[in-house]
């Protein structure tokens, strides 16, 4: 189902990219559809990194099994590995979106490998961004025993404010600053920047990947010491049990 409905929302921006907006103006060389297939695309795996490991959590806690692995639970090995797990399966809608807008609209990149390994490394700073994300609601689903409605927020206000569908440069005031505090802004913007652009800016990529990876050690470290707190009331008053 996940599948059919991402190919439907992708179809719907191809035939809507039939009407021919110009991006150039908002000094983006590229189609309105070549533009949001990138978008599309990575906010499937976006998506999955961020709401997986709170979603798993809270899924251990309804269905009982939370007790069973509150004695020996690793946070961090958990983390990683609902994420990848996650990750690899929407991928899988990736590929399919790919080869569909291939076959359907003969949409293709040619770049090379170095560009090949920018676009990895990108992959995992937005990757690893969201999940430390993931890691803080977390912490709030084991002391709060509830999951969060903040992560179907966040997940939305990533989607509209960080040049998934349309360019950040078209916003301004509080949307901009809205726009600047998400992670995928800086992700996206060097994504596209490596696909559109005739000439790599080197300083502006190594600039967003600084960010993410700021973004990424303070998230990370918050979530830490509040998990850590969450974890110690869960066991103090008993919550194992709790579902």
């Amino acid at each position: 189902m996940v599948i059919a409905l991402n190919l439907i929302m992708i179809v719907m921006y191809f035939f809507f990219s039939r009407m021919n907006p110009d991006l150039t103006i908002f000094g983006i060389d590229s189609s309105y559809f070549e533009f949001c297939i990138i978008g599309l695309c990575l906010q499937m795996v976006v998506g999955t990194s961020l709401g997986t490991v709170c979603g798993n959590i809270f899924n251990e806690i309804s269905a009982g099994t939370w007790s069973s692995i509150l004695p020996f639970f690793n946070f961090l090995e958990y983390s990683i590995g609902t994420t990848l797990a996650g990750v690899f399966i929407s991928s899988f809608s990736i590929f399919i979106a790919i080869g569909f807008t291939y076959i359907v609209a003969g949409f293709f990149f040619i770049i090379t490998f170095r560009e090949i390994l920018m676009i990895f490394f990108l992959f995992i700073l937005i990757l690893v961004s969201h999940m430390a994300i993931s890691m803080l609601f977390a912490a709030f689903t084991i002391y709060y025993q509830k999951n969060s409605s903040l992560v179907s927020t966040l997940y939305h206000l990533t989607k509209t404010f960080t040049g998934i569908i349309f360019p950040v440069s078209l916003l301004s005031g509080f949307p901009l600053i809205l726009s600047k505090s998400l992670p995928l802004t800086y992700g996206l913007s060097s994504l596209q920047s490596i696909l559109f652009s005739s000439t790599i800016d080197f300083r502006t990529y190594f600039y967003n990947c600084m960010i993410l990876i700021v973004l990424t050690l303070i998230i990370g470290l918050v979530a830490w010491v509040l998990f850590s707190y969450s974890l110690k009331n869960a066991k103090k008053h008993g919550k194992g049990d709790w579902y």
